[in-house]
């Protein structure tokens, strides 16, 4: 089946001179091709609401892993205080993950935000061209020397993303993956997250201490 950017591909890169002259009725030809571009009008319509909608779901579980994340740098400075560092590091490992969950959640909402932008595009480009076959039927009731615009050729590379946006309506609860890192990148990475870890436990232990002194001189 014709997927609609395909049929949005054809009908904006027609060349309406070409098809009129090759027209047995030039009008009807016309009127056929204005109604392939309302169906496709509607199904890219369509598809961009949907798409929308999954944008903000998309954008408010990002809110939340976000918020949950933070919860854990409370949770590290409760097990120092109890004296647990190896909880304390636990905790602070899991922040830091639910951290990176988060920024692929807005990441993703963020990348489906510029397809909502191209297929918005698209539409402008289809519903220009569908004016100029209106004016071009309305011409060709008096002559037959009028022509059309041809199209852009600049709306390839939006159409490919409209074909993204596509499957990404078909399936709207199926998170974007984020490509993943080289295993040189994700070593280094772990160097550094393992250095940031280390240096705010020491900085828990550090605040914990003097609280427990302080404890320890009134209950001498």
């Amino acid at each position: 089946m014709i997927t609609i950017a395909i049929r949005a591909r054809e009908i904006v890169s027609s060349n309406v001179d070409s098809l009129v002259s090759k027209a047995g009725d030039p009008r009807k030809m016309l009127r056929l091709l204005q109604s392939e571009i309302e169906e496709t009008l509607i199904a890219l319509h369509g598809d961009a609401a949907k798409a929308k909608r999954q944008q903000g779901r998309m954008q408010d579980n990002a809110a939340r892993l976000a918020a949950a994340a933070e919860e854990w740098t409370g949770k590290a400075k409760i097990a120092i205080d109890h004296g647990r560092e190896d909880l304390a590091r636990a905790a602070l490992l899991t922040r830091e993950a639910e951290r990176a969950k988060a920024a692929d959640a807005e990441a993703a909402a963020e990348a489906l935000g510029t397809q909502i932008e191209d297929a918005a595009s698209v539409i402008a480009d289809l519903e220009a061209k569908r004016a100029a076959i209106t004016a071009r039927i309305a011409d060709l009731a008096h002559t037959e020397t009028a022509a059309a615009p041809a199209a852009d050729t600049h709306i390839d590379k939006r159409i490919d993303r409209i074909e993204a946006l596509e499957r990404r309506a078909g399936f709207a609860d199926t998170p974007a993956e984020a490509p993943s890192p080289t295993a040189l990148d994700d070593e280094i990475a772990g160097l550094q997250k393992a250095s940031a870890i280390e240096a705010e436990l020491a900085a828990l232990k550090a605040t914990a201490a003097p609280a427990k002194k302080a404890a320890g001189k009134k209950r001498g």
